[in-house]
């Protein structure tokens, strides 16, 4: 059977392993800093209980206070790590274990005696879990069911603490030699660490998974959906069928390669960015948006007819005409020519959509740009047909924009 020292040195190891493992991902992927901070976690466990296993060989106040200190603060670090694994603030007591720590060995009784340690270490110890229990449970990163399990081994982890802290002040055992429970307390140590590490690396490997699929569904600039996405957006919406008919808008901003030649490709990217912005702000929810190409962009969404389409594209251009963007020590204004095509949900087909969508742009950009056209049929309308009347100022945005949408009652085949 293993004496305690190695029983120590071998956790050491595994935990020390584990601490090089995490830190290693985190120089990887330093903007995922939870896996620096369960990597410090780990560090800590390990430097601490290193520590404790060298008592005899180094002094009594390095190897008791200092080391059970240092083991303390891991579950600072872990209750940190997972607070940023969800995105948020770390939890307000998060130093309380290795300062309930500190404070106890304040005492002279309690930093004198073994068995009164062992007890305030196992209470610190079952503060921590308890302290990561809670965290976990008001947390949104994975599924309910994985971090409902998290919680539930560390909260059986504290309560086992407290039962040992107990049991350990009723039997006031000299050293690790006189204490009979020593058995029990390291397979619950055991058991516990190796299951919550296998339920949170299910955690991190969904997450990554998760983050995967989304960098190939999304453009790593504006943070739309890329082509693809489109594609499975289109799909999937096809499967819900909230109104009779889905829509394809195509958008085109004008003179794209001016603005990067005047401005500059920064300017250029944060025109992209901006009109990403406005347009996600803009269109209905439910609806899926993604850059296709430098400067060309789709959405798709669900409509009772044209008239919804080339309503919120009409909404999307004038928004945009009337927005500046800062290019440099002056700002520039942008437009943008819209295609849309419009089928009935039952027998909609993308390939066509796009197709009729992109024969609707090319007529908007051919009439003069930053207007709307529409397939209607065999036609194409535009909006507005061919007229230059300015809009009321005074008018309600809705009410100017729907003025302009009588176009359609009036196809266009020029």
């Amino acid at each position: 059977m293993l004496d305690v020292k190695t029983a120590f040195l071998l956790w050491v190891t595994q935990t020390g392993t584990f601490s090089i493992l995490l830190i290693a991902i985190w120089r990887h992927a330093p903007n995922q800093r939870h896996y620096l901070w369960f990597g410090l976690g780990f560090a800590a466990h390990a430097l601490g209980l290193g520590l404790v296993a060298t008592r005899n060989e180094i002094p009594d106040f390095m190897s008791i206070q200092v080391a059970n200190f240092i083991s303390l603060l891991s579950f600072s670090c872990w209750a940190v790590g997972l607070a940023s694994f969800d995105r948020r603030r770390p939890p307000r007591l998060f130093l309380l274990p290795p300062l309930l720590w500190t404070a106890a060995n304040l005492l002279p009784f309690i930093r004198a005696e073994f068995a009164y340690r062992f007890a305030v270490y196992d209470i610190a110890s079952s503060v921590g879990f308890g302290i990561m229990a809670y965290t976990v449970s008001k947390s949104a990163f994975s599924t309910a069911f994985y971090r409902q399990k998290l919680a539930a081994v560390w909260i059986l982890q504290a309560i086992s603490g407290i039962v040992f802290a107990g049991l350990v002040v009723t039997r006031m055992p000299n050293g690790f030699q006189d204490l009979t429970i020593k058995a029990y307390v390291g397979m619950v140590a055991i058991v516990g660490f190796v299951t919550a590490t296998v339920i949170l690396a299910k955690m991190l490997m969904d997450q990554s998974e998760a983050k995967l699929q989304e960098l190939v569904r999304t453009d790593p600039l504006t943070g739309a959906l890329n082509g693809r996405g489109v594609n499975e957006a289109f799909d999937e919406m096809m499967t819900r069928a909230e109104k009779p008919a889905i829509a394809l808008l195509l958008f085109d901003l004008d003179h794209f390669k001016q603005i990067n030649d005047q401005y500059g490709h920064q300017t250029g990217d944060l025109v992209l960015c901006e009109f990403t912005r406005l347009c996600t702000s803009l269109l209905p929810q439910g609806s899926a948006f993604g850059r296709t190409g430098g400067e060309e962009f789709a959405a798709v969404l669900s409509v009772t007819g044209a008239r919804d389409a080339a309503l919120v594209a009409e909404t999307t251009r004038l928004a945009l005409a009337e927005k500046r963007i800062p290019a440099g020590a002056v700002s520039t204004a942008v437009t943008v020519s819209i295609g849309i095509a419009v089928s009935a949900m039952a027998d909609a087909n993308l390939d066509k959509l796009m197709t009729n969508a992109d024969k609707a742009l090319y007529k908007a950009k051919g009439k003069g740009r930053n207007r709307t056209a529409v397939t209607n049929g065999e036609r194409v309308v535009t909006v507005p047909h061919g007229r230059t009347d300015a809009l009321d100022d005074q008018a309600d945005r809705h009410v100017a924009i729907l003025k302009r949408l009588a176009a359609f009652a009036a196809p266009d085949d020029h």
